[in-house]
């Protein structure tokens, strides 16, 4: 039943054009999870304004489903889909639950933030953890402290919502597996370049 579910999912997935969320009604979504952005940045050291510009152009520009339902079954199948208020992908989640717990890899971001995510104990557990919108939103606020900690020693990132956005939006390894290295001279892709546009508004929102 389960299997039959998930093809008839996959065949809803192919056939219906898939429609990118109002502007106006994501900048809403995002005051309305204001405080979770805030808190989530607070404890990762990463500008909250940037992380709200970036949600704000995945929500606008991306292809999101509003049924979760749809979501999770493709998920439990086994498709890497994105999950949540910031549509974190399942595995670049279960990759980042390991930086938090692993000092000996490329992007682990630092002792002050060792431990902030346990590794999920199952598929299930993890999209129930993305399911949650503060923890989402957490999720990717961690995303962003891994890369900025990643650049640090090359070049500061972290007040770069161009930069940071392109990379949210690329990943951080090339389709080869390789790494998208630091660098000093770094550039901006479309994506990166419409998180810029909008960030001083969030700018001002986040201001305090």
């Amino acid at each position: 039943m389960i299997k039959i579910t998930f093809v008839i999912c996959l065949i809803i997935f192919n056939a219906v054009p898939l429609i990118a969320e109002n502007p106006d009604t994501t900048f809403r979504k995002i005051i309305n999870n204001s405080i979770s952005i805030r808190e989530a940045c607070s404890v990762l050291d990463v500008n909250p304004a940037i992380l709200a510009s970036i949600i704000f152009v995945e929500r606008t520009n991306n292809y999101s489903w509003e049924d979760k339902s749809i979501d999770n079954l493709l998920a439990y199948g086994g498709v890497n889909s994105s999950i949540g208020f910031c549509q974190v992908k399942i595995k670049t989640a279960y990759w980042i639950e390991h930086n938090y717990t692993d000092s000996t890899l490329l992007y682990y971001p630092g002792r002050k933030y060792h431990g902030l995510l346990n590794i999920s104990s199952s598929k299930t557990e993890l999209v129930n953890k993305l399911n949650n919108k503060s923890k989402n939103i957490f999720y990717a606020a961690a995303y962003l402290r891994m890369m900025c900690s990643r650049w640090s020693s090359v070049y500061d990132i972290s007040s770069r919502p161009d930069i940071l956005g392109t990379l949210y939006s690329t990943g951080l390894f090339k389709s080869d597996g390789t790494e998208r290295l630091p660098n000093t001279n770094p550039s901006s892709n479309d994506f990166g370049r419409e998180v810029l546009k909008v960030y001083p508004r969030f700018y001002n929102l986040f201001a305090d």
